[in-house]
């Protein structure tokens, strides 16, 4: 919420964006993470990128302890084409729906087998994984929504970055 609101500067400018062919643009695009190689994995996900637009994310526009799509509108889809130790839990080469759910110090990383569903439709009975994750503080906030692999020889990371938290899961490709 916002104290007061120029209604008039904001007709404006809506209607400068408008007239230049822009409008008020996506609020939430889709995106493609592929990773060639990661440990000798190729991964790929496909999310929604929500954008903070000012507010306070983590307990508030995305709640604590609920399941969230991880990202926005369609749920955050996951390929592997090897399988994956996120230590301890092997995620064995497929397709999949990646979740999570967020609390102020952990966070779990939820991986399902159903593909193709609207984000607000988790089936839990689909839930195969669900895995640590751990949390940091960011040094400055990203703007978007931004899912990351830095990968190393063996594997690598899976980051989920937005506002100023960071999420992120380690993993071993399995021979």
């Amino acid at each position: 919420r916002v104290a007061s609101l120029d209604v008039n500067a904001m007709a404006a400018a809506f209607a400068a964006r408008e007239k230049a062919g822009a409008g008020l643009g996506t609020l939430s695009p889709r995106d493609t993470l592929s990773v060639a190689s990661a440990g000798g994995a190729a991964l790929w996900v496909d999310y929604g990128r929500p954008r903070k637009r000012g507010r306070a994310i983590f307990g508030t526009v995305v709640p604590f302890g609920e399941v969230w799509r991880t990202g926005a509108n369609a749920a955050t889809q996951f390929k592997t084409d090897k399988a994956l130790d996120f230590g301890g839990t092997v995620v064995p080469a497929g397709f999949y729906t990646l979740w999570t759910i967020p609390s102020a110090k952990d966070w779990k990383f939820v991986v399902n087998s159903e593909t193709g569903q609207w984000g607000t439709e988790h089936k839990p009975e689909k839930d195969l994984y669900s895995i640590d994750m751990k949390v940091s503080t960011l040094p400055q906030a990203v703007e978007n929504f931004t899912i990351s692999v830095d990968p190393n020889a063996r594997g690598g990371v899976l980051n989920l970055d937005w506002d100023t938290t960071r999420a992120a899961v380690a993993f071993v490709v399995k021979p």
